[in-house]
């Protein structure tokens, strides 16, 4: 053997890569512990392998001249960090250590491709705009596009520019860019977007014959969604905007709370829009989780502190309280099973064309363990819903009578839920919002987001903003559905519930023992 090895030399291998010798075998051979395991290799086609440290030292010489070189190399690399330092904290907020920690380490990494994980409440708006500001003062981002869900854009422009002073833009018809004569998305840099512009195919195809991005980030990114049929993949518009997004951005990011869903092939196909070559399969990254470190960052309320070192969110202590319901809401509650239950037979027996009407129930179901209150208020939304639409089946079967008192009975519904007065002005704003219903009930159904929504592990959060997604899905319902909830809700409890009593009892006496708590 031309060069002789040591138990703990790092050395490289043609075909195993990088490893660690173990030991030294005889004839020649190597035990080496590489990434894929430990082997047994010739020694003959390993050669040393240096740290980027012993490289660097390897190359520096002795003389004035070059240690004099050495440390104005060092300096200089310096200069715009302190500067950054002071740039960071110039936002018009207080900035928290796993917000400077996580820009830190994003900005020094290469490649920047990650999912940022972190509990509700921890700041990724935060995280992802101090990135953008220091990738900006390092002469690193020049082209910047933030997707984003269309209720959010707005939240998104008003925090980037008000609070950390960017200069984004925001696209779409309502925006301050559009692409009615050109192509945008070369002419402005600095631009953000709701995910429903940006996935028609047409827009796909100008993005790409725009210049490449420097950064991409995806906002609530578990809508990047693609699912497992068989042998079948089948992936969302959204994820295929995302496939087209990542193969035209040098770094990409992705922030989600709730990123797994709780389906391991999602998730996957989730990481691989980060590194295709991480795992080979779901089940690889099952097992191999702990290289999910390479490219996801989670931290939950729990690591968080102020700079100071102080906890900053206050424990919590959960414990499970009984209650038993009054003889109304037992009543109220046998009602609202018996229609789900008949709901989820119908989509059983419906197969795949009753997937949305068996998300919409499950919905539902969440909604109720919450508060029957929450499922009253649902229940009201998808009645109206469904008089609209049968409204507008009764228009295209030329029922001129039937529709027209559909829609007064509907007007009548949206007075009573939203008590507007029977005035002129009252009679024009429910108009408005009927006339946005029926529009919203004539667009396609996203079965993706009902299906998020519906999904075991989705947060109350993204619960909550499903509800008007579940009232709304009635392209398949059940026989007399809209009939079945004026019956359900006729024998809906008028006391305050049982659990919300309990609930202000146990708060009171929490006020009792200490009024400042």
């Amino acid at each position: 053997m031309g060069v002789s090895y040591q138990p703990g030399q790092r050395v490289l291998h043609p075909e195993f890569g990088e490893g660690v010798v173990v030991r030294i075998a005889t004839n020649g051979y190597v035990h080496v512990f590489f990434p894929s395991g430990e082997r047994q290799v010739f020694g003959e086609a390993l050669r040393p392998a240096a740290s980027r440290a012993e490289q660097v030292t390897a190359s520096v010489q002795g003389g004035d001249d070059r240690l004099r070189n050495a440390w104005l190399h060092i300096e200089a690399h310096a200069l715009p960090l302190m500067e950054n330092a002071a740039a960071l904290t110039s936002a018009r907020i207080d900035l928290l250590p796993h917000q400077v920690v996580l820009t830190h380490q994003v900005a020094t990494a290469s490649p920047r491709r990650f999912l940022v994980a972190d509990e509700v409440g921890l700041g990724k708006t935060i995280e992802t705009a101090l990135i953008l500001r220091e990738l900006a003062s390092r002469g690193e981002l020049n082209r910047a596009l933030i997707v984003v869900p269309a209720g959010l854009v707005n939240n998104w422009h008003r925090e980037l520019n008000e609070v950390f002073n960017l200069e984004f833009e925001v696209f779409g018809a309502q925006g301050d860019v559009t692409d009615r004569k050109s192509n945008a998305f070369a002419k402005h840099d600095w631009l953000i977007a709701s995910v429903d512009t940006l996935k028609r195919q047409a827009r796909i195809n100008r993005l790409k014959e725009a210049p490449p991005w420097d950064l991409v980030v995806f906002d609530e990114a578990h809508h990047l969604s693609a699912y497992r049929n068989g042998r079948k993949v089948r992936k969302t518009e959204n994820y295929k905007l995302a496939e087209a997004l990542r193969d035209h951005t040098r770094d990409l990011l992705l922030l989600s709370a709730t990123p797994h869903q709780g389906d391991h092939f999602r998730f996957w196909m989730l990481i691989q829009l980060l590194n295709p070559t991480l795992f080979k399969s779901p089940e690889e990254m099952v097992e191999e989780r702990h290289r999910l470190n390479e490219v996801v960052y989670r931290r939950t309320k729990a690591d968080a502190c102020t700079p100071d070192g102080s906890q900053l969110f206050t424990r919590r202590w959960v414990h499970t309280e009984s209650f038993t319901m009054s003889p109304g809401e037992n009543a109220f509650y046998a009602k609202l099973r018996e229609y789900l239950q008949d709901g989820f037979d119908l989509a059983k027996k419906q197969g795949n064309q009753g997937r949305a009407l068996g998300f919409v129930m499950t919905i539902f179901q969440k909604i109720a363990a919450s508060s029957f209150a929450a499922v009253r208020n649902t229940l009201h939304r998808r009645q109206l819903a469904l008089t609209i639409h049968e409204a507008i089946l009764k228009d295209q079967a030329l029922d001129i009578d039937s529709h027209q008192a559909l829609m007064d009975e509907a007007r009548q519904l949206i007075h009573r839920q939203s008590g507007l007065p029977d005035d002129a002005i009252g009679r024009g704003e429910v108009d408005r919002v009927l006339a946005d219903l029926k529009l919203r009930l004539i667009r396609k159904l996203d079965e993706d987001e009902l299906a998020t929504v519906a999904s075991s592990e989705s947060s109350e959060t993204i619960t909550a903003e499903g509800e008007d997604v579940a009232a709304t899905a009635v392209a398949l319902s059940l026989p007399e559905e809209r009939l079945r909830i004026a019956d359900l809700l006729s024998v809906f409890p008028q006391d305050r519930e049982t659990k919300i009593e309990k609930l202000l009892r146990g708060l009171g006496a929490l006020w009792n023992q200490n009024s400042s708590e």
